[in-house]
């Protein structure tokens, strides 16, 4: 954040990525959760190793530390519930206390609610990037993500967890397009 102090534009791609990451986190872990419980070690083992890297990256050392050990735990077939609940606590309060830190930065005038309206031709041309899995699809979804509000709030974090995901695919079936 300090080397993006004097760049606005980055400072806010930075900040809403700390948005997106701290919506996801906790059901990334549940699904690590629910990968491990259906005997699917290796999927769990990977979604906490993928968790740690992107929690990490908030400073969360504590988290990152507990994870690590469950990691190593799910993939020697040891792990246990109460790694999980340990894992899950120490989660929630990481994000509680990046949350807490992002309400407290400045954000540029209309950050977070400027953006492309939702008109047709707009939303066909996000749908056409979707379609095509142009990387691209993920800028235009920032803009854009304002005025997909309309679509309903459950439609909307459906949208947000698969874009998060970078799953395209999902998201058109949100929309109501056939991937």
């Amino acid at each position: 954040m300090a080397a993006a102090a004097a760049q606005p534009v980055q400072r806010e791609a930075l900040l809403a990525l700390m948005d997106k990451v701290c919506s996801v986190a906790a059901r990334d872990l549940e699904a690590a959760w629910v990968a491990w419980r259906e005997g699917q070690l290796s999927e769990s083992a990977a979604r906490i190793h993928s968790l740690r890297g992107t929690i990490g990256t908030l400073g969360a050392t504590v988290f990152s530390d507990t994870s690590r050990v469950l990691e190593a735990a799910v993939k020697d077939g040891r792990a246990t519930q109460p790694q999980f609940d340990q894992a899950r606590q120490q989660l929630l309060a990481s994000v509680d206390a990046a949350l807490a830190w992002l309400a407290r930065q400045p954000r540029a005038q209309g950050a977070g609610h400027a953006g492309i309206a939702l008109d047709s031709s707009a939303l066909q041309e996000w749908k056409t990037l979707l379609a095509e899995r142009n990387i691209d699809a993920v800028a235009q979804y920032q803009q854009m993500k304002p005025a997909l509000a309309k679509l309903g709030q459950t439609r909307a974090a459906a949208i947000d967890v698969a874009m998060a995901r970078l799953d395209f695919a999902a998201v058109l079936h949100v929309l109501g397009e056939q991937p």
